[in-house]
């Protein structure tokens, strides 16, 4: 059984990359159903006192829906070329921005009195049509009901308040139809993967180095660092890489300036 699923998912997956419009039809009609799906599993989930990410993986989304994550490229290293497919501002300028609507998880938590945060609801950034992340790089800027200043402006804000910039994507992670900025307590998919590894999130490009000659051992970067990757052992800080999924927010948050984002080392 699971040679077969290996099989078709290699099969799925070239046919996606041959017909483009197949993956971008097929993840613009998911990001129309999302939210019943998410909204049915979090019901079912709460009536039969089950896990909603374990329910919905195993009947609905199957593995193939999580989220990307881009960081913002004032938190990259000034000297570090990277291209518009890892940096979350130039993603967006290509992506056929529609709208900026309301964050689903943060609405619902406020919505059943479980607020776990304070943080704007709308920062939801909607696409008109999905898009593949391997076509972006020729794109040019397509903006409706929203000025590119405004997309700056949001996404700035987000990264100040330590959000993290992902790509939801549907059915591979090369095809996605929102950009959202996610809190860990809130969050369907950051808060899920956290605890549960499900669903899949793909980490950025980049990793987090720090400068141990400006690190003062403050712990700043450990208190906004979600994924692990920093702690403080008698004093001092202690990084593994391998946790590191190079969203940026650490550094922002570095009194020192001893942090920056790299391009990973490629074998």
């Amino acid at each position: 059984m699971r040679d077969f699923r290996t099989l078709f998912n290699s099969i799925f997956k070239r046919v996606l990359n041959k017909f483009s419009f197949l993956g971008k039809v097929i993840t613009s009609l998911f990001g129309i159903l999302e939210l019943p799906i998410l909204e049915l599993g979090r019901r079912i989930a709460r009536k039969f006192n089950i896990s909603e990410m374990q329910f919905l993986n195993k009947h609905f989304l199957k593995g193939r829906w999580g989220g990307r994550i881009i960081p913002l490229n004032k938190n990259i290293d000034v000297s570090t070329k990277f291209a518009p497919t890892q940096e979350i501002l130039e993603i967006v300028s290509r992506s056929n921005v529609a709208k900026v609507s309301y964050c689903y998880c943060r609405t619902v938590q406020r919505a059943n009195d479980e607020p776990n945060c304070d943080h704007p609801l709308y920062t939801c950034i909607h696409l008109s049509y999905g898009k593949d992340l391997n076509e972006i790089a020729g794109k040019t800027i397509k903006f409706k009901n929203i000025t590119k200043q405004e997309v700056i402006d949001l996404l700035e804000e987000c990264d100040k308040r330590g959000l993290v910039h992902q790509l939801i994507y549907f059915p591979t992670p090369d095809f996605y139809y929102v950009i959202c900025n996610c809190c860990p307590c809130c969050c369907v998919v950051l808060n899920n993967f956290l605890n549960e590894s499900l669903p899949k999130v793909i980490k950025s490009d980049f990793i987090a180095h720090t400068d141990l000659n400006l690190c003062q051992n403050c712990g700043k970067c450990v208190e906004w660092c979600y994924f692990n990757a920093r702690n403080l052992e008698n004093g001092k800080l202690r990084f593994d890489e391998k946790n590191c999924f190079g969203c940026g927010i650490c550094i922002s948050k570095c009194p020192n300036d001893a942090i920056k984002l790299e391009l990973k080392r490629t074998n």
